[in-house]
């Protein structure tokens, strides 16, 4: 029998599934904080800009660490405690210096990013389309205005605890466990005591469940989001009383100026703006003002918009049949930006970039799911994401220099917007700094004369108007100030001193009185309530006042000068000049006193002894002014040769009135 021969069988090779290329999520993190690092390495040169000063610099709960302040009190039309809070342990680390607050800004930015990957992987996105998203979201150039902007604090800082939010709420759903589910309302509030836009995360949930986890649409989809929502209708409330409270509720002046069609128009327009911006990310400026009316009509822009909107949404509707992703990437940035597309009017600005920061996440994931699926098809799909990711980051690193200082921020914007108010005080504000006051008056004149009604404009104008001597312009526009939001005390103090060069002693004393009572600790204001007094010859009060002054700080140098001069004032010579001496002994180098005692001196006939603390004067003073006064004396007294010895000392310290002088031909 023959045996059965063992029929072998071909050999059929299956090909494994390839794996999609991962990392460890913390290597990750390493690569965005290194790519953000470079791109925003410009940043360190960068100053504080703008909003900077009313949120850090002249805020007195960030400065004095007022946690009640912090907690109780709108800051610039804003509720955001957190955002403040971080301010204020930043101010405390490093004070006005802007490194600190800028890498607070930049840590968050990269951790936000990182969270935008945890995101996408926990919707069980592949690999490409996360770490894509997450690198849009990390180097995208309209999120610099966010993240380069020490302000925008708030950005970073509820997107961080929102992202926190949302991941717990995916972790609940995933175990079912309730502390991820109390986790993610705790974050919520978090993201809400940061910043008042924060209110639109529940829609966001609703949006993730239907068509991200693709949970059909029940009530008992919407009972767990009932906490969610009580938090918005609060926040909501107290977002809307801030801004009322700053004067930043538009609605009224915006429905006075544009028609309800035009409105609908600029909301067109805005939804559309940062569609096109995520592709062309050019011309990004920090302010787009509304737009301004020709012959009684809208730029034809807006009206084209509103095609720009039948067609995207069309687009949308066709390609999310089959992708329902798309609708989530639509519907997130609808509702992510919706309290800021202008349908009730905030603010000056109809877009701006910082409110893409959030928003964008939408966006960006299409971009990314379209690049990913390119890579899943060719290699070459990943030299044109390289590429993108590379001229992106380039974009970003040129517009992290804007935001150095106000000129280079706003400078751009004066040629695309060169009437607008806003950008026109904000480039006389850099001025200012600078101490050129003249082409300050030139910007904010210009502002103010575009009906510009803004407070702080018209006290600006009057400051300058008063160092210039015309009391009466300076008063009209104080006058102005007084009327405008936001009200500042400082108005009534400058009104005040204005009253005072004028020697309207009463009405100086009726505004001082209102604006030490508002800030009675202020000892500038107080100081000028001591001359008014003295103006008033009332002596004795004047010093009243002064000695309060210098109980409180010893060291206020000019409530003991002004102390000295009320003596002087009143007659008595000898007392000035020993409080003065005193004063100088303290104080060696404090020229007012040296000034004010030589005049004493010279009233008094003692020339020598003018001379004498002139010239101890001169050695700490660097104007040569000191030298030039006692040429001048010399000079009185036909001393000609000392005159011109003094005169030639104070023209090697460069002061005019020498040099001219040395000019003068001698008898």
């Amino acid at each position: 029998m023959a045996k059965n021969k063992k029929i072998s069988q071909p050999v059929i090779e299956t090909a494994l599934p390839i794996k999609p290329f991962q990392i460890n999520p913390y290597l990750v993190l390493s690569l965005l904080g290194v790519l953000v690092f470079i791109s925003y390495s410009l940043v360190w040169d960068n100053g504080l800009v703008w909003d900077d000063e009313i949120y850090i610099l002249l805020n007195d709960n960030v400065k004095d660490f007022n946690l009640k302040g912090i907690f109780t009190d709108f800051a610039a039309g804003n509720y955001h405690p957190l955002t403040m809070l971080s301010l204020a342990i930043d101010y405390t680390i490093a004070g006005k210096s802007p490194s600190v607050y800028h890498f607070t800004n930049i840590i968050f930015h990269i951790l936000n990013s990182w969270l935008v990957f945890i995101i996408f992987q926990k919707l069980r996105q592949s690999f490409n389309v996360s770490i894509l998203s997450a690198l849009l979201f990390a180097i995208h150039p309209l999120h610099v205005e966010s993240v380069a902007w020490a302000a925008e604090r708030k950005d970073v800082l509820y997107t961080f605890f929102l992202l926190l939010s949302l991941i717990n709420y995916l972790k609940f759903d995933d175990s079912n466990s309730k502390k991820y589910y109390v986790y993610s309302i705790l974050f919520f509030l978090a993201s809400c005591l940061s910043k008042g836009m924060a209110v639109v995360l529940p829609a966001l949930l609703i949006i993730t469940d239907l068509w991200m986890l693709k949970k059909p649409l029940k009530p008992a989809l919407l009972i767990n989001k009932i906490p969610y929502f009580v938090l918005t209708l609060i926040f909501a409330y107290i977002a809307t009383t801030a801004q009322k409270d700053a004067g930043a509720d538009a609605s009224q002046v915006i429905s006075d100026a544009y028609t309800p069609f035009e409105r609908v128009q600029m909301v067109a327009f805005a939804f559309l703006f940062y569609w096109v911006k995520t592709f062309f990310p050019i011309n990004l400026l920090p302010f787009y003002p509304y737009p301004t009316k020709i012959d009684g009509a809208m730029p034809s822009v807006y009206a084209s918009a509103l095609v720009g909107i039948v067609i995207f949404t069309v687009l949308v509707w066709w390609l999310g049949r089959k992708k329902p992703k798309v609708f989530w990437a639509a519907a997130f940035f609808l509702i992510a930006v919706s309290t800021v597309l202008q349908v009730f009017p905030v603010g000056s600005a109809v877009v701006a970039d910082r409110y893409y920061y959030l928003s964008s996440i939408g966006p960006l994931f299409l971009i990314a799911s379209v690049l990913a699926r390119f890579i899943d098809k060719s290699s070459l799909g990943y030299i044109v994401s390289g590429l993108i990711i590379v001229i992106l980051s380039v974009m970003s690193f040129f517009q992290v220099g804007h935001w150095k200082n106000g000129f280079t921020l706003f400078k751009p914007a004066e040629k695309f917007y060169p009437a607008s108010p806003m950008v026109l005080s904000n480039i006389g504000w850099y001025y200012l700094a600078q101490k050129d006051f003249v082409t300050t008056k030139k910007y904010m004149l210009a502002a103010d004369g575009n009906n510009f009604q803004n407070a702080d404009v018209c006290r600006t104008i009057g400051s300058i108007l008063i160092d210039e001597g015309d009391y009466k312009g300076a008063l009209e526009y104080l006058r102005k100030s007084e009327q405008f939001l936001p009200k500042n005390n400082r108005v009534y103090w400058l009104m005040s001193l204005a009253y005072y060069k004028s020697n309207d002693f009463d009405n100086a004393m009726k505004f001082n009185l209102i604006a030490t009572k508002n800030d009675p600790d202020n000892a500038e204001y107080l100081i000028t309530q001591g001359s008014i007094l003295m103006g008033q010859k009332k002596y004795d009060a004047a010093r009243a006042v002064f000695d309060s002054i210098i109980k409180k700080d010893p060291k206020n140098w000019d409530a003991h000068l002004n102390r000295a001069l009320s003596f002087g004032l009143e007659g008595d010579a000898a007392r000035e000049v020993r409080d003065l001496e005193a004063l100088i002994a303290k104080n060696p180098q404090f020229m007012p006193a040296y000034k004010n005692i030589g005049i004493s001196f010279i009233n008094t006939g003692s020339d020598s002894k003018a001379i004498e603390f002139w010239q101890r004067a001169a050695v700490y003073d660097t104007t040569g002014d000191f030298e030039y006064n006692i040429g001048v004396n010399y000079a009185i007294r036909n001393n000609a040769q000392l005159a011109r010895e003094w005169h030639t000392k104070a023209a090697r310290k460069g002061k005019k009135e020498a040099i001219e002088a040395l000019k003068v031909k001698q008898p």
